[in-house]
């Protein structure tokens, strides 16, 4: 892999992982397009570039989340994470080639009508966070293991439709998000062990691809947490519906 192209996916990755355009999806389209190529242990790295990403500008709600007084929260995200890895399993083992991309346009398709339903038929009311909605956003995160369905798209849009508001619901699935990283490195790291896949590393690629992750990454949690408290999230809707249409025109 190219240096350039290690940029490239790196931003990618940082930049789809928060914002509610799908991270899995850009990379699929991208490898589709001749942009670089399948490497297990290069994504894992770029997972652990958006973690620290999460770590760094979030700091005082991650800190948070281990003090005292805050254990049903940590529930919440437990609860939340669990059909999150019952679908995963599912899609893995009963339909891999969903897993794989086959349906890319309609993952995508499936974003833009999330966003789009969410903002339209959000109950006025601002709801708290609880068992029933976190479980439901759990369900929403593990349909989003689909390739164009964007898993912070999926989670943002079940907290807003059960009622959450715009910034409490993305702090909440960036929140989510790093059991997810770290659980999805940990499976990949095992796979890619067991399987012995392990490829040349090319350091400097390597290293350059997750600094742009984290960069990317930090950018895409700070214009996104200001954007939600005073925009809506429409223009992403229009921007994943167009994606749709082009990579169906590309596959």
């Amino acid at each position: 892999m190219t240096v350039p192209e290690a940029i490239l996916l790196g931003l990618v990755q940082g930049a789809g992982e928060f914002l509610p355009i799908s991270s899995s999806g850009h990379l699929l389209l991208l490898e589709k397009l001749g942009i670089g190529e399948e490497d297990l242990f290069f994504n894992i790295c770029l997972h652990l570039g958006t973690l620290l990403s999460v770590l760094v500008c979030m700091r005082s709600s991650v800190a948070d989340l281990f003090r005292r007084g805050n254990g049903r929260l940590r529930l919440y995200i437990l609860v939340a994470c669990l059909p999150t890895v019952l679908f995963a399993l599912l899609f893995k083992y009963l339909a891999p080639s969903l897993v794989d991309g086959a349906y890319l346009p309609l993952g995508f398709a499936v974003t833009a009508a999330l966003i789009f339903i969410s903002e339209k038929l959000a109950p006025a009311q601002n709801a708290s966070l609880s068992y029933k909605n976190t479980l439901l956003t759990g369900v929403f995160q593990g349909i989003a293991v689909l390739p164009g369905i964007s898993r912070s798209g999926a989670t943002i849009a079940a907290l807003r439709l059960s009622g959450v508001e715009r910034p409490r619901a993305a702090e909440f699935s960036f929140l989510l998000s790093l059991p997810v990283i770290i659980g999805s490195a940990l499976y990949e790291g095992t796979e890619l062990a067991v399987t012995g896949g392990l490829q040349e590393v090319s350091v400097l690629p390597l290293l350059l691809g997750m600094a742009a992750a984290f960069c990317s990454g930090c950018a895409a949690i700070k214009l996104f947490l200001a954007l939600v408290r005073k925009r809506s999230s429409l223009p992403f809707a229009f921007y994943t519906a167009a994606l749709a249409v082009v990579s169906f025109c590309v596959l």
